[in-house]
């Protein structure tokens, strides 16, 4: 439990250094914030030993890369707004979409073969769930950050 609370301290004061610096810093700081405590958080929840931790985070952040990858591929070829597209074109950006998501989740099913070479399937439902959770307090922390005008 201390633990826990440790890292929850860690976690509000990257978050809180971010929205401090967020005027200051650029976004590749900030993602790195976030990153870290996300790393931290997840570590938590998974319960890893330092010896599953050294093995599993590589391995994480080749997905995240990956998964990435994928994505700005997509938005890459998508870049005109829906308004301004034709009927055909729209079509084709739904199904790219559709393809997109398919290599998503064959990633995440390659993945998620190559955590459980280092953790339990039950840690790696804790990952799952884990990042559910990290993505929930992050967008609860963005509404009640004050709006600048």
């Amino acid at each position: 439990m201390k633990q826990y609370i440790t890292l929850l301290l860690l976690f509000i004061c990257c978050l809180a250094g971010t929205t401090a610096m967020a005027q200051t810093d650029n976004e590749k700081d900030r993602r790195e914030n976030v990153e870290s405590a996300k790393v931290a958080f997840l570590t938590d929840k998974m319960a890893l030993t330092p010896d599953q931790a050294q093995k599993f985070w590589p391995v994480y952040k080749e997905f995240e890369n990956k998964r990435r990858e994928i994505y700005h591929s997509y938005k890459g070829s998508h870049r005109k707004k829906i308004e301004e597209m034709s009927d055909q074109e729209v079509k084709t950006m739904v199904e790219d979409l559709f393809v997109m998501k398919q290599k998503e989740l064959n990633l995440e099913q390659e993945y998620a073969a190559k955590y459980q070479r280092v953790i339990s399937t039950r840690q790696l439902a804790q990952l799952y769930k884990g990042e559910r959770e990290f993505t929930k307090m992050l967008l609860k922390k963005l509404d009640h950050k004050p709006q600048h005008q």
